[in-house]
């Protein structure tokens, strides 16, 4: 009887090991929007799979690089993936073990990175070495009102007074022109970004990188201030004549600001990030619902540029649980787990899955954001970034508000940006 009870009580052992290869727990630290808690939803489902208990922190994106900063060290850890918002990753690169040396995985595979959608990866990099992992495409799209483009009565009248089709801007010039068309019919002809955060350094870099030129550049592995101060004049002057078709407040404008204008009905074009497409394509709060048009961003003097705003998932060093932490990483990235999450607002970066024919037709912003990433470029990679930012937002500010000359803006950012890069 013992003998029966003894082998009775290996095969339950077994079956426990073979169903579940690890018996252990990981701490993943995370931003908090629509994608991650999607990524809620299926973790019972990777813990069955796994064995591996997952504990899921999720805390506001604004706080991430000083939770990161506090939790994680060289030789301690108190997490053991986090998410980097790709601007950060040079300052905690050497914190994170580099992608190249993560397990394979047990259960779900080590992803190849040609699945990925273009110069996603890019943003997991700092000095020639991936520390990480994207595991969304955030980037710049574009949104038009298709209402409006179609509408035949504009379209007549746009072709009559500059000579070309009414469209979906696909240039700088087409854009200025749309939007003064639409401004002339009582409809904002842009919406612009002016809140004192981050997103206004974005359009700053945006529109830079659109006339050719880049506030910072890595040169034989060194930053050094780049900005052409030509190229960066004509950019603020650019910008500045935008703003005379944006509706008023214009130089006060955020997500909520932007996201309300064009929802109610108010604004013909403008960029967006992915993640807060749904409010508008939302019938309950949004009156153009259906009644968008999803692309890249028009095309600047010297180039496209897509500003690029991946989320990292990185391995600190000195976690204890590596191979555990890897698999969880694997799960988010799989096609599988794209498409039981897509339904519940999450973002894949997989090509796969943004030009998947179904997606596409549901969630027409997929393939959007498929082709800014060919264009897509990244803020300045830089370990002081954030001093950085602040410094490029200022200035660009102080310009396309009137508060200093575009001329005066620029010499003075520079100034700035080679005093910090010197230190």
């Amino acid at each position: 009887m013992k003998r029966v009870f003894l082998v009775l009580w290996l095969v339950s052992i077994f079956a426990v090991v073979f169903a579940a290869p690890y018996n252990t727990t990981i701490k993943v630290l995370a931003w908090d929007d629509a994608l991650t808690q999607a990524l809620k939803s299926g973790i019972p489902d990777f813990e069955k799979a796994t064995g591996i208990k997952v504990i899921l922190e999720l805390i506001p994106s604004g706080n991430l690089l000083q939770k990161i900063g506090v939790s994680v060290s060289v030789d301690k850890t108190d997490y053991d993936l986090v998410t980097v918002d790709e601007p950060f990753i040079p300052a905690l690169a050497h914190l994170m073990l580099p992608f190249d040396r993560w397990s394979s995985g047990k259960v779900f595979k080590k992803p190849n990175l040609n699945v990925f959608a273009p110069n996603a990866f890019e943003a997991a990099q700092w000095a020639g070495v991936f520390v990480g992992m994207p595991i969304n495409a955030n980037v710049y799209i574009w949104i038009t009102r298709k209402d409006l483009v179609n509408d035949p009565k504009y379209r007549n009248e746009f072709k009559s007074k500059y000579g070309y089709d009414l469209g979906v801007p696909k240039t700088f010039k087409e854009l200025r022109d749309m939007a003064e068309f639409f401004h002339s019919k009582g409809i904002y002809g842009f919406a612009p970004f002016t809140k004192q955060t981050e997103g206004s350094t974005a359009e700053a870099i945006f529109m830079f990188e659109s006339f050719g030129t880049s506030p910072l550049t890595v040169q034989g592995g060194k930053v050094i201030v780049s900005l052409d101060e030509k190229k960066a004049v004509e950019a603020i002057n650019f910008y500045k004549e935008l703003l005379k078709f944006s509706p008023p407040g214009a130089l006060d404008m955020g997500h909520s600001e932007r996201i309300a204008a064009f929802n109610q009905g108010k604004v013909f074009t403008m960029f967006q990030w992915p993640a807060l497409v749904p409010q508008h394509e939302d019938p309950n709060n949004s009156l153009v619902a259906g009644k968008i048009i999803y692309s890249a961003p028009p095309v600047g003097p010297a180039k496209g540029a897509a500003i690029r705003g991946c989320w990292v998932l990185a391995m600190p060093n000195a976690s204890k649980n590596k191979e555990a932490a890897a698999e969880f990483a694997y799960w988010w990235a799989s096609y599988e787990t794209g498409q039981n999450l897509i339904p519940k607002g999450f973002t894949p970066a997989r090509s796969d899955l943004l030009l998947n024919p179904t997606y596409n037709k549901e969630r027409p912003w997929f393939k959007a954001i498929f082709d800014s990433m060919k264009n897509a470029v990244a803020r300045p990679r830089f370990t002081k970034y954030p001093e950085a930012s602040q410094i490029i937002r200022n200035y660009w500010l102080a310009a396309i508000s009137g508060k200093m000359s575009p001329e005066e803006a620029v010499r003075k950012m520079k100034d700035e940006l080679n005093e910090l890069v010197g230190k």
